[in-house]
């Protein structure tokens, strides 16, 4: 009985391999069992929202024509797999990325509606901060058609999903209506730059408002590819690691949008890798140095990742200034010099070509100065409400399925995002080696400061004075963190791997593609597909 079960496990195994060497035949079992898959997910659909225009065989049709183009772009990608795998990795990031371009309705990423702005007046050639600034009719219809938190105010309903918003915009522009003019305050150029080129290069084109929105995406977009790609190539062995990080649906969601953190978060990593690189040579220290600068600019909360020069091994560090050796220290105090010289720029230039007058705080009864007295002298308290805050919220560690403007709740996301991370790093734990222990631990305090900077900054500057809790927070605040967790993981499990354990690199990028995929898909359902009215008869 023993010897026929392996023989028939041998000779399954042959004709996986067999079948593994045939690119075009594995292309065909795919599409076809994609078509399968749609037929029943189509079912599905069909059972629980019961949309009226929904037939089985049309749905099928368009449903296993949009995977079986993913599963397409998958196979083109896959054929970089073997010599260039930091370019197969940012393909994949693209593909994932324009399935959250367009499944995302437009101004549905927080903030995305004035980021969007800031990148069009740019486009528009208004580089300063004009307060009075008029946006031109079809954009203002833009932002009156699509408004913020979607899914809050307007739950998707017969007859009033996101696609009729879309109906309802084209109308308005074909009727000729008009709509008041919306105010921005955001005094930064840098994050917009991307967005500003897409935005011109759609208007030359001649596309309108949306057009030039969703171009302002796919640029952002390209430009956090572009930057994974590089970050992909320095950090060597950990990329499998840092593209599980980059692949995260949060993350995708926000790289994919008009928002500056696709931006930010594009240097984050090109940061990291600059660190975890075979050797930190003069290109890596210009990276960390102007990447560390403009992030730090942009959100202070990313001084706190200054220390990681001091996790790259002596070893490696091969910084030379015309032959001569540069140290650390001399080093640190470059990069606070171009960080000095980044955000004084900044501020000077914001103040040179800005007509604002005073600007109000947000918030009510937010006042840092007296917040942060209130901590000085009650920092027992302060610790309570750090604490409380975080066990209120998991960590921030499961909260990787809220979408939309935070009102698109995804559960089955939000449990599966921390696990998804886990289990790359657990397979990925071979990767370690005894000497990376400094980079783990000086990565982890980094972490731990981000977690405590970006609260307290919050609670300074979002919280009114005395309230026993801190408002504002979100997990893309604390994406940052999330490194220094996974290579605290990794090297735990890297004692308990044998070693030569087989390459887990593909299984673990495809179980991220994947399920970045379905984390659009049942984002899209939110938005689309309005849940049926339940009726029980008694």
């Amino acid at each position: 009985m023993d010897k026929t079960l392996n023989n028939l496990l041998n000779k399954t195994k042959e004709i996986f391999e067999t079948v593994r060497q045939k690119p075009m035949l594995v292309y065909g079992i795919g599409c076809l069992l994609l078509t399968v898959l749609s037929f029943f997910f189509t079912y599905y659909l069909r059972v629980i929202y019961s949309p009226a225009w929904l037939g089985q065989a049309k749905g099928t049709l368009v449903v296993s024509a949009a995977f079986i183009i993913l599963w397409t772009g998958f196979s083109l990608a896959s054929k970089f797999r073997n010599n260039n795998m930091p370019l197969f990795m940012s393909l994949l990031l693209f593909v994932m990325g324009l399935v959250f371009v367009y499944a995302t309705p437009p101004n549905q990423v927080p903030d995305e509606n004035t980021h969007f702005l800031r990148s069009y007046t740019m486009a528009q050639g208004q580089w300063g901060f004009d307060e009075k600034h008029q946006f031109p009719n079809d954009v203002n219809l833009l932002i009156q058609h699509f408004p913020v938190a979607y899914n809050n105010g307007y739950k998707a309903r017969e007859g009033a999903t996101v696609y009729h918003r879309f109906v309802r915009y084209a109308n308005a522009l074909k009727n000729g209506d008009t709509a008041g003019n919306m105010g921005i305050f955001i005094f930064q150029v840098i994050p917009y730059i991307p967005g500003a080129i897409g935005i011109f290069l759609a208007k030359l084109a001649g596309f309108g408002a949306l057009g030039a929105f969703y171009a302002n995406r796919i640029a952002n977009l390209a430009f956090y590819c572009i930057c994974c790609y590089f970050a992909l190539k320095f950090c060597g062995r950990f990329r499998v690691i840092m593209f599980t990080l980059m692949a995260l649906p949060l993350t995708v969601f926000m790289a994919a949008s008009c928002n500056s953190d696709s931006f930010l978060f594009a240097l984050m990593f090109l940061m990291f890798a600059s660190v975890l690189s075979d050797s930190f040579d003069n290109v890596k220290a210009v990276v960390f140095a102007l990447s560390f600068a403009v992030l730090t600019t942009c959100k202070m909360s990313y001084i706190v990742f200054l220390p990681l020069i001091f996790c790259v091994p002596k070893e490696k560090w091969t910084l030379k200034f015309k032959d001569k050796n540069i140290s650390r220290l001399v080093y640190l105090a470059f990069s606070l010099v171009v960080l000095l010289l980044v955000y004084q720029g900044t501020a000077l230039y914001a103040q040179a070509f800005s007509n604002y007058g005073v600007i109000h705080r947000p918030i009510e009864d937010s006042r840092p100065v007296e917040q942060l007295i209130f901590i000085l002298k009650n920092p027992l308290r302060y610790v309570a409400v750090f604490v409380d805050t975080l066990k209120n919220n998991a960590f921030f560690l499961f909260s990787g399925g809220l979408l939309g403007w935070m009102d698109v709740n995804l559960p089955l996301i939000n449990y599966c995002t921390p696990l998804v991370v886990m289990l790359a790093c657990v397979k990925q734990a071979g990767v370690f080696r005894k000497e990376d222990i400094n980079k783990t631990v000086t990565f982890l305090i980094c972490s731990l400061l981000t977690y405590g900077v970006v609260l307290t900054g919050l609670y300074l500057s979002w919280t009114p004075v005395t309230l026993p809790q801190i408002i504002g927070l979100q997990m893309r605040y604390l994406c940052p963190a999330f490194m220094g967790l996974c290579m605290v993981i990794g090297q735990y499990f890297s004692t308990r791997t044998k070693e030569n354990v087989k390459n887990t690199d593909y299984s673990c990028i495809c179980t991220s593609y994947v399920f970045t995929i379905i984390a659009a898909v049942l984002m899209l359902i939110v938005y689309y597909l309005p849940e049926r009215a339940v009726v029980f008869v008694a």
